[in-house]
């Protein structure tokens, strides 16, 4: 059996998270609660696993230090933080790109080469499980590059936008 303890940002929140594997099953603890797991058909990219009693795709896309895991329909956002590190350290490491949180179509670009952006500022739309997610700039700067058109279907982690 493996176990390691990760710190994870989530939002302002901080998580420990704890991880006991052997093989491909394992437990994942955060705070107070205990997940049971078993993986079937990984890959780098994602797979399947069965948890509590029901079958999950789930995709992952590590960037950096954060990884993005689209479960169930909903996208998480984790950033890693190392021991010692502020979180001003760790949002001061954000990618200049904007990246697929999940495979789907992109419904609307609302910049353009050239363009400026601030922080926050939604650049793309996409729909995924007929559900609309907005994509924000990770920092204010210019648009260099729009890499995805209307309509186009994306993977998960694919870059749409680059920000200089």
């Amino acid at each position: 059996m493996t176990a390691r303890e990760i710190h994870w940002k989530f939002g302002n929140a901080d998580l420990e998270i704890r991880l006991e594997q052997t093989g491909d099953r394992g437990v994942l603890h955060f705070g107070d609660r205990a997940v049971s797991f078993s993986l079937f058909q990984q890959a780098p990219s994602g797979g399947w696993l069965e948890s509590e009693g029901r079958n999950r795709r789930f995709y992952v896309h590590h960037h950096r230090d954060q990884i993005i895991v689209w479960l169930d329909g909903r996208t998480y956002s984790l950033t890693r933080v190392q021991k010692g590190q502020t979180a001003g350290q760790t949002a001061a490491s954000a990618s200049n790109e904007v990246r697929a949180l999940m495979p789907g179509k992109i419904l609307r670009i609302d910049v353009a080469a050239g363009d400026a952006v601030t922080e926050r500022q939604t650049v793309v739309t996409m729909e995924s499980m007929k559900m609309e997610t907005s994509l924000a700039a990770p920092r204010a700067g210019r648009v260099s590059a729009v890499k995805c058109q209307v309509g186009q279907a994306v993977d998960m982690g694919e870059i749409l936008v680059i920000i200089e």
